[in-house]
């Protein structure tokens, strides 16, 4: 009975040739639903088309079948696309089991996924049984007629036999070598898990006992050893203190980490040189249960500056440590080393900065100390030239042919420099203790900012230098402490009068920004500009320092005490702002920028 094709709007179509091959042909999709039957399969399995169409194969197919379609034949076909001559068993409608051959392919079409089949009925077998039966039976019948071709035959039975027994025995070697092989790369790759978790530890720690607690600890846990602990070693390497340990027989915090302070002569000498001692030797020890007879690995924690230490592991007398663990445990003793020393060098820069931050301390205390002892003999003697002054003046002394008028003029201008330079020490000194409250009040630079600029007018054109001030038309009135905003602006100017050549122009300029620093808020941006003059690049960081001053950058050998632009900086931080400098192409900027909500 001729099965019905699938109609035109089918995807795939049965060709009547494909129909009536003499050889089964199924289709399937990879969830295992049947999709065509060709009627050669159905005759074979004695179904009709619309009782296998949309099955799954497993309906075919007997347990064993199905066990082996599920683990062999269809992993087998989506790996490689294909299989050739598989042997497997289909079941007929009435429960009896047929054995076929099948040849499967695997193709994509309009984007899913069918695999087609070929079965084709093993009917050979029945004739190979026959054919070996009677092949049994003419055997027989030679052995029995043939004496001496049976004990040859028999003797050839026990050689077999004795060749099986041997490829028996070395095949169970090899399975042992190969079970061997596994169990070390096993745990070769768990130690090497093992010192990436140390690594890891210690190299993110600058912690001297942690750093010690994680490599017990994790040693003492993977190798499950008795006992286990790290030696440090005293300032004059004489003697080391047990400062962790890691311990199995303890009854209070079993396979814990226990900092203890006591010094254990556990070995006596360990190798100073980075060799590795392996021993075994009776241990007393108070933390462990009675003295035994244990194996000893005793690694030193060393760098090119010497030993730090000693890894010491312990366990059974019976299991002796192997090359495997001992390279983990010199491993582990290297990142020890390297975590150590980083460590230590860490404490010893942290002493340092501390150091250093108690002398800039004493420094500033200095500074201040001394500026305020220094202030009042100084204005003292400024009030002292004054009142001279008044009582010289009608005398005629200061004349342009006397002399003592010069002089005069020499002691008013030092002191005044020298009154200058004690008021700039105190403010820094303020400054840096925040002591200094702020005077708002709101500031219209359209007015401020040319009064600030008016009196280094002349002393510009004297310097042959311009001056320019552009200020933009629409800025608010700006919230800021007159006297410090003052301060900073004056300054600057001052650097740009000393340091800008005849000809060039200095520029002062105010308008709005945005703060990239503090989430792009609105901000008032002024500028102190000069032309004419640049700062080198590795300067540029350090000019803001306390008494720094550029080398070579004096041509004119105005002086100064550098103290200058380290004042800007902190007034201007005082104030919620921030400067920088940007200087390239034979012109140097000074920026400011100061939040405009600033209350």
């Amino acid at each position: 009975m001729q099965p019905e094709c699938f109609k035109s709007g089918d995807i795939y179509h049965l060709d009547e040739l494909l129909n009536t091959v003499p050889c089964g042909f199924l289709t399937f999709t990879d969830d295992g639903k049947i999709v065509v039957v060709n009627a050669t399969l159905l005759q074979l399995l004695g179904y009709e088309l619309d009782e296998l169409r949309g099955q799954r194969i497993d309906s075919i197919l007997p347990i064993a079948g199905r066990i082996f379609y599920q683990t062999h034949f269809f992993p087998l076909l989506k790996l490689h696309g294909k299989v050739e001559e598989i042997y497997i068993s289909l079941r007929h409608k009435q429960g009896n089991t047929l054995p076929v051959l099948v040849n499967a392919v695997r193709q994509e079409r309009s984007g899913v996924f069918i695999n087609e089949c070929i079965f084709v009925l093993v009917r050979q077998r029945v004739r190979y049984e026959d054919e070996l039966l009677q092949a049994k039976k003419d055997a027989q019948a030679a052995i029995l007629a043939e004496n001496q071709a049976n004990a040859r035959l028999q003797q050839a039975q026990i050689a077999l036999e004795s060749k099986q027994a041997e490829l028996l025995e070395l095949n169970a070697k090899l399975e042992e070598q190969v079970q061997q092989r596994t169990a070390q790369l096993q745990q070769a790759l768990n130690f090497e898990s093992l010192l990436q978790r140390i690594a890891d530890k210690v190299r993110d720690s600058l912690d001297e006992e942690q750093i010690l607690q994680a490599a017990v600890q994790e040693l003492g846990v993977e190798l499950a050893i008795e006992y286990c602990d790290v030696e440090i070693y005293n300032s004059h390497q004489t003697q080391p203190i047990v400062a962790y340990e890691y311990n199995q027989s303890l009854t209070l915090a079993p396979g814990q980490a226990v900092k203890i302070t006591s010094v254990i002569p556990v070995i006596a000498s360990v190798p100073m040189q980075g060799e590795v001692l392996q021993l075994c030797s009776i241990i007393s020890h108070g933390l462990l249960h009675n003295p035994k007879q244990l194996a000893i690995l005793a690694c030193p924690i060393y760098d090119d500056r010497g030993v730090l230490g000693n890894l010491c592991l312990f366990r059974q007398k019976e299991e002796t440590f192997s090359n495997l663990e001992i390279r983990l445990v010199q491993q582990v003793a290297n990142h020890c080393a390297i975590a150590l020393r980083q460590s230590r060098l860490y404490q010893a820069a942290q002493l340092q900065v501390q150091e250093l931050k108690r002398l800039n301390q004493l420094k500033n205390d200095f500074l201040s100390t001394i500026s305020h002892e220094l202030r009042t003999p100084m204005s003292s003697m400024k009030m002292a030239l004054e009142m001279l002054e008044i009582c010289l003046l009608p005398l005629g002394v200061f004349e342009h042919t006397n002399p003592i008028g010069q002089y005069f003029q020499i002691l008013q201008t030092e002191s005044q420099q020298e009154l200058d330079l004690i008021d700039t020490l105190l403010e820094l000194a303020h400054t840096d203790a925040s002591t200094a409250p702020l005077n708002l009040s709101p500031i219209h630079l359209h007015f401020w900012l040319p009064h600030v600029v008016e009196p280094f007018i002349h002393r510009t054109s004297n310097q042959e230098q311009y001056l320019k001030v552009w200020v933009q038309e629409d800025l608010p009135p700006f919230m800021a402490d007159l006297t410090y905003l003052g301060r900073v602006l004056t300054e600057l100017l001052q650097n740009a009068c000393k340091y800008t050549p005849a000809g060039e122009t200095i520029s002062v300029s105010a308008r709005f920004a945005v703060d990239s620093n503090r989430r792009n808020i609105p901000c008032l941006q002024i500028e102190v500009s000069n032309s004419g003059a640049e700062i080198p690049e590795i300067e540029r960081d350090r000019i803001f320092d306390k008494f720094y001053r550029i080398p070579n950058n004096d041509p004119w050998k105005h002086g100064g005490t550098g103290l200058g632009l380290a004042l800007v900086k902190k007034l201007v931080e005082h104030m919620s702002g921030s400067i920088w400098v940007e200087s390239s192409q034979n012109l140097t900027q000074f920026i400011l920028q100061f939040p405009l909500n600033l209350e």
